[in-house]
């Protein structure tokens, strides 16, 4: 009995290191990181978390402010049409860089909830600043639907923003605005001398396509909040809707959508006219951006923003591209994205709206303290609230990216964050999936505290990549330099921060004799091999082989010492445990010794939970992992709620047992008694009999130390992956065979004798790994070059070079990876491999 719960303690050991927190590297074990709809390559959308509609833009104190409709979270899909009588709210957010965005939340603008009770809609805002009796005031201007304007009020560009006035500034019953089709679509100037205008309409009345005279302008007083005289009619020919107002010289720039009657313009496009005065008279000059489906075959609406920022001219506009991409179709959910504005004295040139978006402006400084909800790309994630610094929600594989980081040589990162069960934060450079430079330990509770970890590697200047095993939260981010210890300090107050708690400053690297000493097969998102490669066509079903643990002989016992830094149990390799039970074997990951009598009394508070109360073999083992303790009588009763599950019901030697990582107990009992084990993960339990008898998935060969129902624990081929962050060197064979059919053999290397897992793809070929690089035989791909030549990715993303091994799946087809980066496989090349 000792020696079969030896072995399985090797296995427990074992999946540790699938477990999302704790464990540095080996937190990710089985965690994929999810693929962007954004790639790398692109800085359009600005956001691709929220759906963010009509900009409305504005510049203060070197930040650009963009203000928009909030048409909903992207994350839900089980949407119809966007009818826009739902939306109440604005979203916010900001950037130095224009490359990089800070969510700053939804501004509660109109309903019951919001701060303009009297308004059922909050549609296309503006805003501006003004100084007002000494003190800055930001002003944002809404439409509520088409029945006319209201304003908010803030000391911050961020909010809170309060109603002023407690009704509407424009109505219909405003002078020269009852003819006014839709009161809607503001923007607004302050002009150089500190007074402020606002322009605001569109519409068609029946017979005036060419000249609908329905755009206002006027003047508002010295508070913003009021009127200074009547508004004044803009005759913009075709137009639409959507002003736009900018000053260049000392020329007033009016910008417009036009309609939509086939005009002499062309439909919604951007066109504008200039005047030496703000209230106009204006003079048509032409358009000076077309509608966004010449750009990215999405028709739809047009509203934009111009805008001066460090010398150079932005429009901003949406499109519905990321709504496409997202619901397979147009729903009317847009997304706000920029590009350059060409200007040649005070006229305006032919914008073109692209997915690639424009250069950023300056790096990150990654030695101050930066907030997480400052991202150019992510996954997964959400951000709650609405204020100047959010905290970023991430589950398990989501991710965010910062664009053009300067690392400056940093050694360590400090985070302020929280996990209510624990969570590991890896950072990668270039890319979700791009060279881990360190990891961050976010042990379990609820309250936001700092962390650290160690950097190696973090020099020039980088794209940097957040990517969370688990479920966490991460308010702020600071590199620091050092080792360990000293101020990193990762604040919610920048230039103040407070001492590093120096929790998990080193990422966990396993040594050679202890757990996974035997480099395993991860899935996408790992550091262990290049690139990472899960399971061909199903990401990382199958579990990883075990090394052997704590220094044991191959089949033999264990020692119980070494666990999370806890003395050596003294067990010789081969040999039975010592006398005693594994009474040192508390305080396991960090808790406190279970204070249950009975086989191994101090395996309490495994993980961190309590230990668990239940009466038998092994009282103290509860909790494992946090959960409660499983009441079933038997072997180990305790033992149940692994992982979070409640514990299997079944009869048997480990009856307790079910609900591995949730799932209930499997039914299927294999030889050997532990009838409980089914379902581990989520697979069903398989039936191969064998010593020990574990019937643990697929049935696989019998292997030293008696598994043999441990289906899929090996790699594909029985092979090893290759170790981490390495890949073919060319060392020139000059005896190779020239009349050979193996590519690689003039390289040096052998070539592989199956067809199996593509490690790392280049020029040369695709390379598998056994024991040392090899070729993958020719033979095992199509190599169809002309089709090769007509593959077209989606998303902006490459065509694969030569892999034909997908990781993930989806409507758009099939994606690899080669040399770490997301690739799209040629289905024709590859017909017959996928």
């Amino acid at each position: 009995m000792k020696t079969l719960f030896l072995y399985f303690v090797v296995f427990t050991v074992l999946l540790i290191n699938n477990v999302t927190y704790g464990a540095g590297a080996g937190s990710f074990n089985g965690v994929q990181a999810g693929k962007a709809v954004k790639p790398v390559s692109n800085k359009n959308p600005l956001i691709t978390h929220r759906y963010s509609a009509d900009p409305g833009v504005m510049v203060y104190n070197d930040r650009v402010y963009v203000y928009a409709t909030n048409d909903g979270d992207v994350a839900n899909r089980n949407v119809g049409d966007n009818t826009y009588e739902q939306i109440n709210t604005i979203n916010c957010m900001s950037s130095d860089d224009l490359v990089n965005w800070t969510d700053h939340g939804p501004i509660a603008a109109a309903g019951q909830g919001g701060a303009a009770k009297w308004a059922k809609n909050s549609w296309a805002p503006t805003a501006a600043h003004k100084t007002i009796n000494g003190k800055e005031k930001f002003f944002l201007y809404f439409a509520n639907s088409g029945a006319g304007i209201g304003v908010l009020v803030s000391d911050s560009p961020t909010g809170p923003f309060t109603d002023p006035i407690g009704k509407a500034l424009i109505t219909p019953q405003t002078p020269n605005c009852a003819s006014v089709t839709w009161l809607f679509d503001p923007a607004v100037l302050v002009d150089t001398d500190g007074t402020g205008y606002l322009y605001f309409g569109g519409g068609v009345p029946q017979g005036q396509d060419a000249n609908p005279k329905t755009i206002r302008v006027v003047k508002l007083g010295p508070d913003m909040t009021s009127l200074a005289g009547n508004p004044e009619t803009i005759d913009a020919p075709w137009v639409f809707e959507d002003s736009g107002i900018n000053k260049i010289g000392n020329t007033y720039v009016y910008s417009y959508c036009t309609n939509w009657a086939n005009g002499p313009h062309g439909n919604a496009r951007i066109g504008y006219m200039t005047s030496n005065s703000p209230m106009g008279p204006f003079t048509f000059q032409g358009t000076c951006f077309n509608n966004p489906g010449d750009f990215f075959q999405t028709t739809g609406n047009n509203h934009h923003t111009i805008i001066e920022f460090k010398g150079k001219y932005y429009i901003f506009y949406h499109t519905e591209w990321l709504n496409k991409q997202v619901l397979g179709s147009q729903k009317g959910y847009r997304t706000t994205h920029v590009n350059e504005m060409p200007v040649n004295g005070n006229k305006l040139g032919d914008a073109k709206g692209t997915l690639t978006g424009v250069t950023q402006v300056k790096d990150v400084d990654g030695s101050a303290v930066n907030p997480a909800a400052n991202m150019a790309w992510q996954n997964g994630i959400s951000v709650k609230g609405q204020g100047a610094v959010l905290p970023v929600s991430y589950t398990r594989g989501a991710w965010t990216g910062v664009s053009n980081v300067a690392l400056g040589g940093a050694s360590s990162i400090t985070l302020k964050a929280s996990s209510q069960s624990g969570a590991t934060i890896k950072i990668c450079t270039e890319s979700e999936n791009g060279q881990a430079i360190g990891y961050v330990d976010i042990p379990a509770g609820g309250s936001l505290q700092n962390v650290s970890g160690t950097l190696s590697g973090a020099t020039g200047t980088k794209n940097l990549f957040f990517v969370s095993s688990g479920d966490a939260t991460i308010e702020s981010w600071q590199l620091g330099g050092g080792t360990g210890g000293g101020n990193t300090g990762a604040n919610t107050t920048a230039g103040t921060p407070a001492a590093n708690t120096g929790a998990n400053t080193t990422p966990e690297t396993p040594a050679t004799g202890n757990t996974n000493t035997t480099p395993e097969t991860p899935a996408i998102g790992n550091t262990n091999t290049t690139p990472e490669t899960p399971t061909t066509g199903n990401t990382n079903t199958t579990p990883e082989a075990p090394a052997n643990t704590g220094g044991a002989a191959p089949g033999g016992d264990v020692g119980a010492g070494g666990f999370g830094g806890a003395p050596a149990g003294g067990a010789p390799a081969g040999g039975d445990a010592g006398a005693g039970g594994f009474p040192g074997f508390g305080n396991f990951g960090g808790g406190d010794a279970g204070a249950g009598a009975g086989g191994f009394p101090g395996f309490g508070n495994f993980g961190g939970g309590d230990a668990g109360a239940g009466a038998g073999g092994f009282p103290g083992f509860g909790n494992f992992g946090g959960g409660d303790a499983g009441a079933g009588a038997g072997g180990f009763p305790g033992f149940g709620n692994f992982g979070g599950g409640d514990a299997g019901a079944g009869a048997g030697s480990f009856p307790g047992f079910g609900g591995f990582n949730g799932a209930p107990a499997g039914g299927n009992a294999g030889a050997g008694g532990f009838p409980g084990f089914g379902n581990f993960g989520g697979g069903d339990a398989g039936a191969g009999a064998g010593a020990g008898g574990f019937g643990f998935g697929a049935a696989a060969p019998g292997g030293a130390g008696g598994f043999p129902g441990f289906g899929g624990f090996a790699p594909v081929n029985n092979a090893v992956a290759p170790p981490a962050d390495s890949k073919p060197e060319a060392k020139p064979n000059a005896d190779a065979n020239p009349n050979s059919d193996c590519w690689s053999e003039k390289l040096g290397y052998k070539c592989c004798s199956t067809c199996g897992q593509v490690y790392y793809a280049d020029k040369d070929g695709e390379w598998g790994y056994t024991n040392d690089w090899c070729g993958i035989p020719s033979s095992c791909k199509m190599n169809n070059a002309s089709s090769a030549t007509a593959c077209t990715a989606p998303d902006g993303y490459k065509c694969c070079k030569e892999s034909c091994a997908y990781y993930d799946k989806d409507s758009k087809g099939y994606w690899g990876l080669e040399n770490k980066e997301w690739c799209y496989i040629d289905t024709a090349k590859c017909d017959g491999k996928l």
